[in-house]
């Protein structure tokens, strides 16, 4: 894993060495094994180096083919490197799974992509076809963004090393903004909150010939499954159960000590129990977590269960509320974008502890939720999925199913019923369906001239149940955890591993049938079953506990005072994006709330907001 970027001048204007010493010295930290640059005229390719795979000086980067008209700058890791020598044959002169890049891609051209499993972007600088061909991972888990702007084509695996050497003065994208605050999404799109500056979507590849740039999808998840052969019964499960242990494997091939990060929840049990399946124990592996102050105790005991059943060392953090206040600088330059709150600071710790203690792989559970449809929110859409094709009273004995496995109070069924079906429908909402923007609290000048066409997510299935997954893996949720995980890590030099989101997992997990994934109640049904041989019965059979984020009560109580430093600021007022008075009003309202209130994603928001604007604008 490593950093990327690149320059393609106009015709005739050489590259500036110096401009693209830039653009890698900005992402340093991405790859501080080595560094490298590949300049021919007007064409700019730019590496820092992370090594994992083959660690020699052979997998120095840029690295061309043998005849020297390919060269290629390349971050991630392709997984299935190994296989795909064998398949293909020849003489290979390192080790590297870069080497295999470069001969897939002689081979079969742009639909190389297609044989891969792994995380990568990259960038191909073909001399003979006078094109350079990028590609993104089939979940996005590597970055590419790029520039396009009077014929310059500017490329790397973060937006700080375009900042770093565009001249032109780079704006907020203020409809990016809006949506942000108005709806809550982010990273919901192929834009980012600096206008002119894109990303490659997930699964798709670039090609830029002649100053034209063509972007294709080259993995259609809607065709996949509707071509896949739906399985019913233990099918799904033995699948599930074989694919990860596959998946697992080839993820933990390194050159380097691996760390695992276990949450106590299913998803991440799962890889880890896996990984213990396959190794024979833990051996060289550091076994991670980090738990939220008081919150401890509520999930350290699960954690400490299962390192114990299955004779591991578990190492513990604990994060505090100073910790976010003090790492919110150094999260803001790492991520460049806003980001989730709470969750992101305990990535920054874990990576820079394992940096400390010279582990730069982790392998992490994200993503099981979204495969198996695990969150409370997707019950509506199943629900209405259910009364649809089997009728009003299967729904309701479904409803009353969950409701009984999760003890609910009195007279809550139509509460949760409305909610859930809610967040289905309006999108903008938290996990139980309440909804957490807050756009009367908006400027109004801003809103009147940012606000445009609400953002259509795509509903590619005749099912609700797979148009809401669809929407979390592509256009929502994962995309913000994968864009956090990623920039947390990497801050530190760290490669994060994510084997539940194989994408043949993916495949199966929205192609399984309904009754697979929700059961008499129970989500993730397929993921559970799967989990028999592996986990005992108090991980796999556990209801999905909903611990309520401490930062609800830190921004009313620790953290008070800094939250009301940057309210009343005079930035927040001169950037123009929020109502101060409205923003101090609600604030109160917030800190007067009795209890725990039911959610701080708007605090979050105008608070990291206000940090963004000022390291990038003021």
């Amino acid at each position: 894993m490593c950093g990327i970027a690149g320059i393609i001048e106009n015709k005739g204007k050489e590259v500036s060495k110096a401009n693209l010493k830039r653009m890698t010295d900005s992402v340093a930290h991405r790859g501080p094994d080595d560094e490298g640059v590949f300049l021919n005229g007007n064409i700019g390719l730019g590496h820092r180096r992370l090594s994992i795979i083959d660690v020699s000086s052979a997998g120095h980067q840029p690295m061309p083919n043998k005849d020297r008209t390919l060269w290629i700058t390349f971050n991630g890791e392709i997984y299935n490197y190994i296989e795909l020598k064998k398949k293909l044959g020849g003489k290979y002169q390192t080790s590297t799974d870069t080497e295999v890049i470069l001969a897939y891609y002689e081979k079969w051209g742009a639909d190389c992509v297609k044989k891969f499993n792994g995380i990568f972007a990259f960038a191909i600088w073909d001399d003979n076809k006078k094109i350079l061909f990028c590609a993104r991972d089939h979940l996005g888990v590597k970055p590419f963004y790029y520039m396009h702007k009077n014929g310059v084509f500017y490329f790397a695996s973060e937006i700080k090393a375009i900042l770093a050497v565009v001249k032109s003065k780079i704006e907020p994208n203020d409809s990016i903004i809006y949506d942000y605050l108005a709806y809550g999404y982010y990273h919901h799109s192929n834009q980012t909150f600096f206008k002119d500056i894109c990303q490659i979507p997930a699964g798709h590849t670039l090609i830029l010939k002649n100053r034209n740039i063509k972007i294709e999808n080259y993995w259609n998840l809607p065709e996949k499954i509707i071509n896949r052969k739906n399985t019913g019964g233990q099918d799904v499960a033995e699948e599930f159960a074989e694919i990860l242990k596959n998946s697992v494997k080839i993820q933990l091939r390194s050159d380097v000590p691996v760390g695992m990060q276990l949450s106590g929840g299913l998803d991440s049990s799962l890889v880890v129990s896996m990984a213990n399946k396959i190794t024979g124990g833990q051996k060289n592996f550091r076994l991670f977590s980090f738990v939220y102050g008081k919150h401890k105790d509520i999930e350290k005991p699960y954690m400490e269960a299962l390192a114990k059943r299955i004779g591991w060392d578990l190492e513990f953090f604990e994060i505090l509320p100073s910790d976010l206040q003090n790492y919110m600088g150094s999260m803001v330059k790492s991520q460049d974008e806003p980001f989730p709150g709470l969750p992101t600071l305990g990535l920054h710790v874990l990576a820079e502890f394992s940096r400390k203690n010279k582990i730069p792989v982790i392998l992490g559970g994200q993503g099981g939720d979204e495969i198996g449809a695990g969150y409370e929110y997707y019950m509506g859409a199943y629900l209405l999925d259910v009364a649809q094709r089997h009728g009003p009273d299967t729904a309701t004995a479904e409803l009353i199913s969950y409701e009984n496995l999760h003890s609910f109070k009195k007279n809550d069924h139509s509460k949760f019923l409305l909610n859930t079906v809610n967040s289905y429908l309006a999108s903008g909402t938290s996990q139980d369906g309440t909804s957490f923007a807050k756009p009367e609290i908006l400027n109004k000048d801003f809103a009147s001239r940012s606000a445009g066409p609400r953002f259509l997510f795509p509903a590619p299935f005749n099912s609700h149940l797979q148009n809401m997954q669809y929407r979390d893996i592509f256009h929502t949720k994962l995309p913000r955890v994968l864009h956090s995980a990623d920039r947390a890590a990497m801050a530190y030099g760290v490669e994060q591993r994510v084997p539940l989101i194989d994408y043949r997992l993916v495949e199966l997990g929205l192609g399984a049938p309904a009754f697979q994934k929700i059961r008499n109640g129970v989500q993730r049904f397929f993921m559970r079953k799967a989990a028999q041989k592996i986990l005992p019965l108090y991980v796999r059979n556990a209801p999905k506990r909903s611990v309520p984020s401490p930062q609800r009560n830190w921004f009313k109580t620790e953290l008070r005072p800094w939250v009301l430093s940057v309210f009343s600021s005079k930035l927040l007022k001169e950037h123009g994006y929020l109502d101060q008075e409205k923003v101090l009003e609600e604030y109160r309202r917030y800190c007067q709330t009795p209890g725990v209130p039911p959610n701080s994603f708007h605090i979050w928001q105008w608070l990291h907001l206000e940090h963004w604007l000022k390291e990038y604008f003021d």
